[in-house]
């Protein structure tokens, strides 16, 4: 199983709600898992003055009904209002006080509920995690008065986030093309009922994690039984297939963004560690600052001036994406985008590429462990996209016994099936798929 970064989405929507600042520090240690009421319960016991907790759940845009499609956007937003038992301002006020930190986040897959607070105040942090997540009321004036904050979250929206969404939605249509966000005009549409029967169906044990960083599997154990969950889940699991397309949205400007994708692996697989190698390799940028870019991937678009492009491999628990987004001048647009589809279908890359690729993929994993809620969140999406977890350490290791021969094997696998693309910005001169 790979870490979160090659198993969940490389651009996710984060709903933060913060009271106050924690520090991370995490040391590599040895991982604890085991199930508690259905619920898979992970622990790493660091020895850190501050405990993170995570309780994820597969509750992320692709399982949400056509008919509802944007309320896991509005869910996680409205993480932290009042329940049954708190008001939101106690909630905030209390939490203030210890100096703890919460905040929601979600992807296609998963949302997770994160917290973060010292040893000593741990107790009455948990009271407070276990009351947002078990007894949300999503009272309709709440909501009403959450609506400018999911405009403004929409609004705030980059060019490339976009033609990533437009990506998933042209790769996969239904499920795995399920935007995260939710559309402008539904912003106001999605009530109380909806909210309340999406979790019923979804936030259920069989469907959850917890994972605590900084504490023993004890305590892990607690907070799954304290947690009071609906046991019947309605929530449809099928698969998403992989069709291929493109969508675009004309949005102006000076420049274009373009996301070009071929079908990649499931996560967990082999040749999904082996694509996530290969991305590296393709380039990011120059690695030093005011740097020359001499990736493979800058190389074959050439001299046509200022752009940025960067490989990337996304890998969900059924299917997965492999491919480069990018950034580049209207004028220049053309040319670029041509470039980086015909070698996306033919792609050269040296020995030495890969092993850098290699090396900074290794590098991304264990900087996870730097920050503890990260590795909480990735903890729990390895143990509900593939049921097993591993530490940094042992994805590293993964990483090195990945031969050269395997990420040419996979890279020349994938260019084989259809391309996908989606494109944001100015795009008078951006060719269609067909052209390309």
């Amino acid at each position: 199983m790979s870490s979160k970064n090659l198993c969940v989405p490389f651009i996710r929507h984060v709903a933060t709600r913060r009271y106050a600042q924690a520090a991370p520090a995490i040391k590599e240690v040895s991982i604890q898992h085991g199930t508690v009421n259905q619920t898979s319960v992970i622990s790493v016991d660091n020895g850190s003055p501050v405990t993170r907790v995570t309780v994820a759940f597969r509750a992320g845009s692709r399982y949400e009904p056509q008919t509802e499609l944007g309320i896991s956007h509005v869910l996680r937003s409205a993480a932290g209002l009042s329940t049954g038992k708190a008001s939101s301002f106690m909630i905030s006020r209390k939490l203030a006080q210890i100096g703890a930190t919460f905040n929601a986040s979600g992807d296609r897959e998963l949302i997770y509920y994160t917290l973060e607070a010292t040893q000593d105040h741990l107790e009455v942090a948990l009271e407070y995690l276990t009351n947002i997540i078990s007894c949300q009321e999503f009272r309709p004036w709440e909501l009403s008065d959450n609506v400018p904050r999911l405009k403004y979250e929409l609004a705030a929206l980059t060019p490339q986030v976009r033609a990533v969404d437009l990506l998933h939605r042209a790769a996969f249509r239904r499920g795995l093309g399920n935007s995260i966000f939710v559309s402008p005009k539904r912003v106001a549409t999605i009530g109380s009922e909806s909210l309340q029967h999406f979790a019923t169906s979804t936030l259920t044990p069989a469907r959850c994690a917890v994972v605590v960083v900084g504490n023993n599997q004890d305590k892990a154990s607690i907070v799954a039984q304290a947690l009071q969950l609906s046991t019947s889940s309605s929530a449809s699991d099928q698969k998403s297939a992989y069709f291929g397309g493109e969508l675009r949205k004309e949005m102006g400007g000076a420049l274009s963004h373009v996301a070009l994708a071929l079908q990649g692996a499931a996560a967990g697989s082999k040749e999904s560690l082996a694509l996530a190698i290969a991305a590296k390799a393709f380039g990011s940028g120059p690695v030093t600052k005011w740097g020359t870019d001499n990736s493979p991937l800058a190389k074959t678009i050439g001299n046509i001036g200022p752009f940025a492009a960067a490989g990337f491999n996304v890998s969900y628990s059924d299917n997965g994406l492999f491919g480069v987004i990018l950034t580049v001048p209207k004028d220049e647009a053309n040319t670029a985008v041509k470039a980086v589809g015909k070698f996306l279908k033919s792609p050269s890359l040296p020995s030495e590429a890969i092993k850098a690729g290699k090396c900074q993929l290794k590098l991304q994993v264990l900087s996870e462990a730097d920050t503890g809620s990260v590795l909480c969140e990735s903890l729990a999406a390895q143990a509900l996209s593939a049921g097993a977890v591993k530490s940094p350490l042992e994805l590293a290791n993964a990483i090195d016994q990945i031969a050269e021969s395997d990420v040419l094997q996979a890279v020349s696998s994938a260019a084989k099936r259809n391309l996908s693309m989606g494109s944001a910005g100015n795009l008078a001169f951006v060719p269609y798929i067909d052209e390309i």
